[in-house]
């Protein structure tokens, strides 16, 4: 299967190209930005457009030949309207012209649109819910943003997988450099669900051919070797701290998924 990657250029979607056969598309304006990734789109088909729009992407997705849309652009910080038009309008705008193509369509979302996640906890572990999103409680712009993307995913017939940190090639986001200095020098850190790039990449191939929602979650800080603590922030604190609630919110719990074994 052969997957089209839409928000590739970034560190996801680096590894995505990699792992996969895929196409990658992605704005002119991302691949300025982030010049420093030019050497992991060497000699991969990627096609540069200049907006998420109806018109560029039926060009592009019929050149690239893919048989399956795979939406994986995102925001993590902004304003809400910016993260709501990532998250949600340019995601359907996606949908609607998979749809149009006959392509299968996966929508990558994040653990932390579940949010606070009690309902669906089973022996210490957040399992996807029976219904999608039921009993869970959104906290943040981003993870509420992320929700709704969902939802709407799911009411037009996409699929959905949910990362929690991703681990790969390719990292360069400043999260990443914190914890690589805090392991070179032993510092403690909280431990965190990681999602090894390989992971997601199956999780998203699964998706594609069976339609869900799927947690594409693998291991922990402490399994990659941190120095790494348990912390369960208390739910006041997380509704008290709405700005960095997602954070919060995934140091809270431990993900595990009932439908794919990475």
């Amino acid at each position: 299967m052969k997957l089209a990657v839409v928000g590739a250029w970034g560190y996801l979607g680096a590894n995505l190209l990699e792992l996969t056969d895929s196409c990658g598309v992605a704005r002119r304006s991302s691949a300025e930005k982030r010049p420093f990734l030019n050497e992991a789109f060497k000699d991969k088909e990627m096609y540069l457009i200049d907006e998420i729009s109806e018109e560029e992407l039926r060009e592009v997705l019929e050149r690239c030949g893919a048989d399956a849309v795979v939406y994986a652009a995102g925001k993590l910080f902004g304003k809400r309207e910016e993260m709501y038009d990532s998250h949600v309008t340019k995601a359907l705008i996606s949908l609607r012209v998979a749809k149009e193509l006959g392509l299968k369509y996966v929508y990558v979302s994040s653990v932390a649109a579940m949010g606070l996640a009690d309902a669906c906890e089973e022996g210490g572990k957040v399992r996807e819910e029976g219904e999608l999103l039921k009993g869970c409680v959104p906290l943040g712009k981003y993870s509420e943003t992320k929700a709704e993307g969902e939802r709407a995913v799911w009411r037009e017939g996409g699929s959905i997988v949910r990362p929690a940190l991703i681990v790969g090639k390719w990292a360069y986001r400043p999260e990443w450099k914190l914890l690589n200095f805090a392991r070179e020098r032993s510092l403690p850190v909280p431990n965190m669900n990681v999602s090894s790039a390989e992971c997601v990449a199956k999780a998203i191939e699964r998706a594609a051919s069976e339609p869900g929602w799927y947690l594409a979650v693998d291991g922990t800080l402490r399994d990659l070797g941190f120095r790494a603590y348990d912390l369960k922030p208390p739910k006041a604190v997380i509704k008290a701290l709405r700005p960095v609630a997602h954070a919060l919110v995934v140091m809270r719990y431990r993900y595990e998924s009932r439908r794919l074994k990475c």
